[in-house]
């Protein structure tokens, strides 16, 4: 059954026809049941573990069937479909379910597909949706906001780990898009590889990834494997037996056993040698460990993530990373985009940031120029994300005045002005005006979000899209 055929439409843009076909190769590789239907409610696409479906949801039918996914004598859809809701909008919902994030719904648990994701162009419109089904222990889809609350009180994480539910901040095409497959992945056991340059933010995507699936109960362990020797690395991941070497005097575990449940993030994976290479893809292939200096193995049940700031697949031309372990990581591939590639989110990291220092270091509220807006988006940002924020925080720190300038931000840039710095004035410039409207709209509503979506002439989940954006709590 499983991609027993191809939709095509030559009006699909080349970006949402890329998303389509990533999120086909993904959900191949995840046990839930995964479909995609187009607005006419038409089966698009069925992972294997859609087969069991036939018969128990209408919308799924058997191989051989017309596309419509209608056998003889069935309904097209349940009368209230949460799939065929997401194309009218999630303001209509039934009230019976329960949003997980502005763009995730919930349809009563009797439903073989629970959980409705839309899949949305670039000018809004929802063009697919991807439903999910649950098997086994249930995994939820979570999104960023959400992820603070799954996290239990009396789990043994660190604390570190529990404000790791920070949210991946942005509205560009590229974030939109790695947000999708972060939610698809999260559903699955399978090894990620996340590459990316530096700073752009992988350990996050990594954290978020764990604190969505059903493991977020457990530990979540980074390992900065550029960090540390071979022979220590060894040790700190898989543990060692006393006299293993000068100064083991005490059997020690190792970070994969403390993950055990959980997940362990193997940070600049590009950095290590090809013995621990070897070491590593046994552990992946078998599920079990040996202390170094031990004879005896040890089961561990722990999910992998690894991340690169080089591209592997160039290391493994030229023989500086095995081939079999990489093909072993990156069953699961993301990409994190560079700063540069997604410049329409700086304002809003800006916000994120400039609030977060000003508590940190407990500032009065601050905010920046025009033209100092304007300097921060046509920044190269060769640090991406951790420059942007290391540089807010140093300007929180050391600016003597409330309106942040250029000159305090960066003392040699000079200011441009053109045709197009006069576009990217006038959209900070809405932004700010929008944000305003929002905000006098909820004093005037007194915190009633109903209410305040009818005086902005807007639908109710419009404003909390906006409220989300514009980070309003």
């Amino acid at each position: 059954m499983a991609e027993s055929f191809v939709y095509q439409d030559s009006n699909l843009s080349a970006s949402l026809s890329a998303r389509i076909e990533g999120l086909k190769l993904l959900a191949h590789h995840v046990d839930e049941p995964v479909v995609i239907f187009n607005p006419q409610m038409e089966l698009v696409y069925a992972n294997p573990s859609a087969e069991r479906l036939v018969g128990s949801c209408p919308l799924v039918h058997a191989p051989g069937e017309e596309h419509s996914g209608v056998s003889s004598g069935q309904r097209a859809h349940c009368e209230c479909c949460h799939g065929k809701q997401l194309f009218k909008g999630i303001e209509q919902f039934p009230v019976t379910s329960a949003p997980l994030s502005a763009s995730t719904v919930i349809a009563n648990p009797v439903c073989p597909l629970p959980r409705a994701v839309p899949l949305k162009g670039g000018e809004g419109t929802v063009h697919f949706a991807v439903l999910m089904g649950a098997q086994g222990r249930e995994s939820v889809v979570l999104g960023s906001k959400d992820l603070a609350q799954s996290v239990p009180s009396g789990s043994r994480l660190r604390q570190a780990d529990r404000d790791s539910h920070k949210a991946i901040i942005g509205e560009s095409a590229p974030i939109q898009r790695l947000v999708e497959m972060i939610q698809l992945v999260s559903a699955s056991e399978a090894t990620v590889l996340i590459q990316g340059e530096s700073g752009t933010g992988k350990e996050l995507v990594a954290k978020t990834i764990h604190f969505s699936g059903h493991r977020r109960e457990h530990p979540f362990i980074v390992v900065e494997c550029s960090a540390l020797p071979e022979t220590l690395l060894e040790s700190e991941l898989f543990g060692h037996v006393r006299g293993a070497f000068t100064g083991a005097v005490a059997d020690r575990k190792g970070l994969f056993e403390e993950a055990e449940g959980g997940t362990i993030f193997l940070d600049e994976i590009s950095d290590t040698s090809h013995a621990f290479q070897a070491r590593l893809l046994r552990v992946l292939q078998e599920g079990e460990i040996k202390p170094v200096g031990s004879n005896q193995s040890i089961k561990v049940n722990v999910r992998v993530i690894s991340a690169a700031n080089k591209p592997l697949e160039n290391l493994v031309q030229t023989k500086l990373f095995r081939a079999d372990l990489y093909y072993r990581l990156a069953v699961l591939p993301l990409t994190v985009p560079p700063l540069r590639d997604r410049r329409e989110d700086v304002p809003l990291l800006v916000k994120h940031f400039l609030a977060q220092s000003a508590r940190t270091h407990g500032r009065a509220s601050m905010h920046l120029s025009l033209d100092a807006q304007q300097a921060l988006v046509e920044h190269p940002w060769p640090g991406n994300v951790r420059e942007l924020e290391n540089v807010i925080e140093r300007v929180v720190v050391t600016c003597p005045h409330h309106t942040i300038e250029v000159n305090d931000l960066f003392a040699d840039h000079q200011v441009k002005h053109s045709t197009s710095d006069l576009g990217t004035i006038g959209k900070i410039a809405r932004q700010e005006a929008e944000r305003s409207r929002i905000l006098q709209a909820l004093r005037d509503a007194k915190g009633d979000k109903t209410r305040a979506a009818r005086f902005l002439s807007i639908s109710r989940s419009s404003l909390y899209n906006k409220l989300r954006d514009y980070n309003i709590s």
